[in-house]
C-alpha cells in the first residue's frame, strides 16, 4: 500500500525499519542463505501491490511457477490476479539440442490460471534465457502491462545460467541501470554462499534488504537487517523475524540483536 512517498512492503516491521517502505521506482536487493526468506518476502511485497489495485509480475528464474504456487499456498493468499513469467532456462539440459532465445512474444501466466504439475521440458526445442533476452522481454511486458512491482528470482540464477563469465560485470550492471529507468519498483533475489562476501548487484542497487539465518542448539533462528538504503533513512538494527502461517512477521518490539 501507498505511505506518501513510499510504498509498503506487505510487512509491518520491515516498513518500520524502512521508515516506511520503499521509495517507488527503484531496484532493490532481498539477499540471504538458502532457505531464509528470500521469496516468501519477495511474493509478500508484491501481494501488498495487488490488494492496492497494482500489476504486480514475478519473474521465475530459479523454479517452476508451479513450485512457487504450490510453496506459496500454505500462506493463504490471494495471488490469483499475480502474473508469472516462466523464465526458467532450458540450457541446464545436456542433450545436444536445438537452442531457441526466449522471445519478446513470451506471456506471464496468471497464478489463478497455473496448474500443479511441473512444466514438460520440450522434446525438441530448449529456450535459452539470456540477459538481453529478459531484458527485452521485460521491456516489452512493462510498455505492454504497465507493472508497479517486479519480482526478480533470482539474479544469482540469471548470472549462473544466463551470462558469460567475463560479461557478468558489465551486463548486471546495464540491467539494473534498465530497471532503474524502467521506474518499476523491483526486488531482485540474490543468493549469499559467505556470510559477509559483498555481490556487485548490492553496489548497484538503492537499498538492500539483508535476511540472516543462524542455527543454535535450540534450531534456526532468522534475523533482518537494512544493509544500506539510499535516499532514506532507515533503521540501523538487526531484528528477528519468523516465518508464520501468514507469512514473514519482523518483531521490531524486541531488543535488536548486537549482530549476526
Amino acid at each position: 500500500m501507498m505511505s506518501g512517498t513510499k510504498i509498503g512492503t506487505g510487512i509491518p516491521g520491515m516498513d518500520k525499519m524502512l521508515h516506511g517502505g520503499f521509495v517507488p521506482g527503484r531496484p532493490y536487493i532481498v539477499s540471504g542463505p538458502p532457505g531464509a526468506g528470500k521469496t516468501i518476502l519477495s511474493v509478500q511485497f508484491l501481494r501488498d501491490g495487488l490488494e492496492g489495485g497494482e500489476r504486480c509480475l514475478f519473474v521465475a528464474l530459479e523454479e517452476p511457477p508451479n513450485e512457487l504456487k504450490i510453496n506459496m499456498r500454505a500462506f493463504r493468499w490471494n495471488l490469483d490476479d499475480l502474473d508469472v513469467l516462466d523464465a526458467n532456462s532450458d540450457i541446464r539440459r545436456f542433450e545436444p539440442t536445438p537452442i531457441l532465445e526466449i522471445s519478446t512474444e513470451e506471456e506471464p501466466t496468471k497464478m489463478r490460471a497455473l496448474g500443479e504439475r511441473i512444466r514438460k521440458t520440450p522434446d525438441f526445442e530448449s529456450k535459452e534465457v539470456t540477459v538481453h533476452s529478459l531484458q527485452q522481454l521485460l521491456k516489452t511486458l512493462l510498455q505492454k502491462k504497465g507493472y508497479q512491482r517486479v519480482v526478480i528470482d533470482s539474479m544469482t540464477a540469471l548470472k549462473y545460467f544466463c551470462m558469460r563469465e567475463f560479461e557478468e560485470a558489465v551486463t548486471t550492471q546495464s540491467f539494473m541501470r534498465y530497471l532503474s529507468e524502467s521506474k518499476v519498483t523491483s526486488l531482485l533475489i540474490l543468493e549469499l554462499p559467505e556470510e559477509g562476501e559483498v555481490p556487485p548487484e548490492a553496489f548497484l542497487a538503492r537499498g538492500e534488504i539483508r535476511l540472516h539465518k543462524l542455527r543454535d542448539e535450540t534450531g534456526i533462528k532468522r534475523f533482518v537487517s537494512v544493509e544500506k538504503y539510499k535516499g532514506s533513512s532507515h533503521d540501523e538494527a538487526v531484528y528477528p523475524f519468523d516465518i508464520t502461517n501468514s507469512g514473514i512477521v519482523v518483531n521490531t518490539n524486541t531488543k535488536p540483536a548486537m549482530a549476526v
